[in-house]
């Protein structure tokens, strides 16, 4: 055990479990093995201290209660080990005398005594008389009711509880009474070997992902960190939840984390380390600030710091353990504690030291600045070519310390100049506009007009600004300063044209232009302007919907490693993906550009390739992946001045059919558009809109925020149909208020477009468009109704889940006007059956609202289940609580138990346990 006095800290421990935050598969475990209720079996939670167990514990006891067992419950303490019966007596604390009234005299009187409840009249009653006496309580107990003995750390049980337990638990065969226990992950209890191995299930509680440990402090304490930041609480913690509390305290306090700094030890975990850490032999103390200072060493390596001795003590002890011949910490708190209970001056002297072993020049460089204090010309000259280094193979972090050293070592009037904008670009690649911001901020004025002051405004744009206008002031100032300089204006060329596209929406082909020719300055100006160059170039003509393969093969062809992710044309053609509805090509791309930025932590590169991915899910009609996706950039602190997240919100919630809630979205998403500048919010956020006010039977309305989004979009020059996809809702709005040669117009400039560029979402949306106004012209269109069908059938094709339902939707309706009930039936049924699947519950309504104008509805085969039952019986099957499944269909926890009831009578079932098997049968 690392931290013995920690495992008693019951009180914070529980405060964990308030709400259950990443123990989804653990809880899913706990509803099937409490589903039957009466069934035998134990199922046995392990863990360390702080990892959950008892949370996870109280709510299987919880869960049990809700079902309708009877739960003797016991939480054993380390300070009751010594109290004979002490578990025992709460086991059975709520059974009462007229509850044992059935069993022989002899055992209710040992039962008695040992319970504190009589006084003994004799001689010690025997321990067989007393584990009989329970063995047959809970024998009577059970045979009422259903029963549940839960027991809460184990390894604290005193003996004699133990004992009685035990010899219960061994001739309980056949009595339906099953045992919930938590306790430490040591050798198995005495209650484990007395169960036996059949029906016992061990689940090991395993650490916190980073994910969940991000919702747990964001629900917790409402803190919101970095995913860097995030990422070393979790080291820190080693994914113990109560651990990640403590942590994320002492930083609430504390206040942002800057690049290289330590996480902050919780006063308590202090105390109890620096105690423990203090009270090491010299020799060991020094080598446990030498690895806390290195990361870890070789065995061949420590001689040179502490006596030989000194490893083999400190394994001993625990603070250091020896993988193969490396040396590294027990745990990642110990180190924390050793640094901040040394001296400056040890860690300067450890410091010379490990520069001596460093086996290369970015660590040896880093050691020497952590060692000096005064400037040092030639050493700030390594740092900075060290900073460099780092920087060339994508350690942006660590390129950050060592420039940030760089500059502190460098004397004045030497490169000062040069440092600070080096560090600046460091700071870009890392994600950090606030500290960019107050570097420049306080070097701006003192530097001399010409190329540096214009890489310093190029910089600035890259830090906290108030809107786009901003920005477009500092390029505008930059270009005017760069003078003679062919890279640095060719940098400001690219940054002028992709602001155009993807920020202003405006002048593509002028855009497309402009990087052209900064691609062919950037010939002569170095691998990172061309890169950039050709990021610049792709966006344009992805806008314009040209293929950019080409680019992104010459980009990974001469590009380096360094590139961010955020810069690459990869990012643009996953994009395009998207809106041409290559959803598979798509989700590859995303998604490892996704991981990579999370893996170089490039935050910004991570916001903006998880919008994407969120928009990818938006797009297909996942609406639970794209609201998981929301809810992670709610709790974490990565946010931008765009309103991408508030838009992405918006057009959740119009694919769910929550219209009010798209309605509120959409205004504070515009409000953030206007306010940044952003017009690529704000027609997204106009789209939201639009489909929002079609669903509520306003198409004026919806033509209102629609059309201006269409009209942007031909009149910059955005050719790719599926950018901003617009036309399908454009039409329908169009087609409900009589405007059908609009319509018409609309449609054929979507048709001309996607036949050019052999778009498969603007085919089959173009057919449905061209169907839509065919349908209204009021006569039946037995061809209309058979190209809506077909396009209902290639939007299925492609996977996009939602477009499907709405075609359907827009089909059944157009059959239903005209009086083609059958059809119509069919269509309806079908579209409110895709729409409940997707979890879409205002659009499901109007399907039905639509079907119910057919009236007659067809009723169903005996014993078939309603699309609206069959959803929720999938995910009860898939171990999710009734909760889980209402806040997975945006429906009530009665109408859930109301479907389930309807569905087991359908199917002859009683339990979850016999859904499974009988959904697997009707496959």
């Amino acid at each position: 055990m690392l931290f013995p006095l920690l495992g008693d800290v019951q009180a914070t421990t529980s405060e964990v479990g308030r709400e259950i935050v990443g123990r989804e598969a653990e809880l899913a475990l706990l509803d099937a093995f409490l589903a039957d209720g009466g069934s035998p079996g134990a199922l046995v939670l392990t863990g360390g201290p702080g990892i959950g167990k008892t949370t996870l514990w109280e709510a299987g006891v919880d869960l049990a209660r809700r079902r309708g067992l009877r739960v003797l419950s016991a939480r054993a303490s380390g300070a009751e080990t010594r109290l004979s019966f002490a578990a025992l007596i709460d086991l059975l604390e709520g059974v009462g005398p007229n509850e044992l009234g059935g069993l022989p005299a002899p055992q209710v009187q040992a039962l008695e005594v040992a319970l504190l409840r009589a006084a003994p009249t004799g001689d010690p009653p025997p321990p067989s008389a007393i584990s009989v006496g329970f063995l047959n309580a809970l024998r009577a107990l059970a045979a009422r009711e259903p029963l549940l003995v839960a027991i809460d750390d184990v390894q604290w049980l005193d003996a004699a509880s133990a004992d009685v337990v035990a010899f219960a638990v061994r001739r309980l065969e056949g009595h339906a009474v099953p045992l919930l226990l938590a306790k430490r992950s040591r050798s198995s209890s005495l209650l484990e070997r007395a169960h036996g191995p059949k029906g016992l299930q061990r689940v090991e509680i395993a650490p916190l992902s980073l994910g969940a440990t991000q919702r747990l402090l964001s629900k917790r304490l409402g803190l919101r960190l970095p995913r860097h930041v995030l990422r070393r609480v979790v080291e820190s913690a080693v994914g113990n939840p109560l651990f990640a509390l403590e942590l994320g305290r002492a930083l609430a306090v504390r206040g942002p984390l800057e690049i290289g700094e330590d996480v902050p030890l919780p006063d308590t975990v202090e105390e109890i380390l620096g105690t423990r850490v203090a009270a090491l032999p010299s020799p060991v103390r020094r080598l446990v600030l030498a690895v806390a200072l290195s990361g870890e060493l070789r065995s061949s390596q420590v001689a040179a710091i502490s006596a030989p001795a000194a490893l083999d003590d400190a394994v001993d002890s625990g603070v250091l353990v020896v993988d193969g011949d490396r040396v590294r910490l027990a745990h990642p708190l110990f180190g924390a504690t050793a640094k901040t209970g040394a001296r400056a001056s040890e860690r300067r002297e450890l410091h010379l030291a490990l520069a001596q072993l460093a086996t290369d020049d970015e660590s040896r460089a880093l050691h020497l600045a952590l060692a000096a204090h005064h400037p040092d010309a030639e050493l700030a000259d390594g740092l900075a070519a060290a900073a460099a280094g780092a920087a060339a193979r994508g350690a942006r972090r660590d390129a950050v310390v060592l420039a940030e050293h760089a500059l502190r070592l460098t004397p004045a009037q030497a490169g000062r100049e040069e440092r600070v904008l080096a560090l600046g670009e460091y700071l870009v690649a890392a994600g950090e506009p606030h500290r960019l911001t107050d570097l420049l901020s306080a070097e701006l004025e003192s530097l001399p007009p010409g190329p540096a002051r214009a890489r310093a405004l190029l910089l600035m744009t890259d830090g906290v600004v108030a809107s786009n206008d901003e920005i477009r002031r500092y390029l505008a100032e930059a270009l005017s300063e760069c003078g003679g300089n062919p890279p640095l204006r060719a940098r400001l060329l690219g940054e002028i044209a992709v602001n155009d596209a993807t920020i202003r929406v405006e002048r593509i082909r002028d855009a497309e232009a402009s990087a052209l020719e900064a691609l062919a300055a950037a010939r002569l100006a170095g691998a990172d302007v061309e890169a950039f160059a050709l990021y610049v170039l792709a966006w344009a003509r992805a806008l314009r919907g040209r293929p950019i393969d080409d680019v992104c093969a010459r980009f990974l062809a001469d590009s380096n490693t360094a590139s961010s992710v955020a810069g690459s044309p990869e990012r643009v053609a996953g994009q395009r993906h998207v809106w041409r509805g290559e959803i598979q090509q798509a989700r590859a791309i995303l998604a490892r550009l996704l991981a990579l930025a999370d893996e170089r932590g490039e935050a910004y590169s991570y916001v903006l390739q998880r919008l994407h991915v969120c928009q990818l899910e938006l797009r297909i009609g996942d609406w639970d992946a794209a609201a998981r996706l929301l809810d992670e950039w709610a709790q974490s602190s990565e946010r931008v001045m765009w309103s991408m997240y508030e838009r992405c919100r918006a057009l959740l919630a119009a694919g769910r059919g929550l219209p009010h809630e798209a309605e509120q979205w959409a205004a504070e998403a515009l409000a953030g558009a206007q306010t940044a500048g952003n017009q690529w919010d704000r027609l997204e956020a106009l789209r939201a809109r639009g489909t929002a006010a079609l669903l509520t039977h306003e198409p004026a309305q919806a033509t209102k925020s629609l059309r201006p989004v269409w009209e942007h979009t031909r009149r910059e020059g955005v050719d790719e149909p599926g950018v901003f996809p617009v036309a399908p809702d454009l039409v329908e709005a169009l087609v409900e208020l009589g405007e059908v040669d609009e319509a018409m117009a609309v449609t054929a400039r979507l048709r001309d477009l996607a036949a050019a560029q052999e778009h498969p979402w603007g085919l089959a949306t173009a057919a449905r468009c061209g169907a839509v106004a065919g349908l209204a012209a009021g006569n039946y269109n037995e061809d209309a109704a058979a190209t809506l069908a077909q396009a209902a059938a290639d939007y299925g094709a492609l996977g996009l889940r939602f477009d499907r339902a709405r075609t359907l939707l827009s089909l059944g309706r157009g059959q239903r006007r005209l009086k083609k009930w059958g059809a119509a039936r069919d269509s309806l049924e079908q579209a409110a059956a895709a729409f409940e699947q997707l979890g879409s519950p205002g659009w499901a309504q109007e399907a039905r609202a639509e079907l119910a104008r057919v009236g007659a509805r067809r009723p169903q085969p005996a014993g078939e289940l309603t699309p609206a039952e069959q959803r929720v019986v999938e995910l009860a099957a898939d171990g999710l609580a009734n909760k889980e499944i209402a806040r997975n269909l945006y429906v009530s926890v009665r109408t859930v138990e109301v479907h389930l009831k309807h569905a087991y009578a359908k199917l002859g079932i009683r339990s979850r346990t016999q859904l499974a098997r009988r959904l697997s049968e009707r496959v």
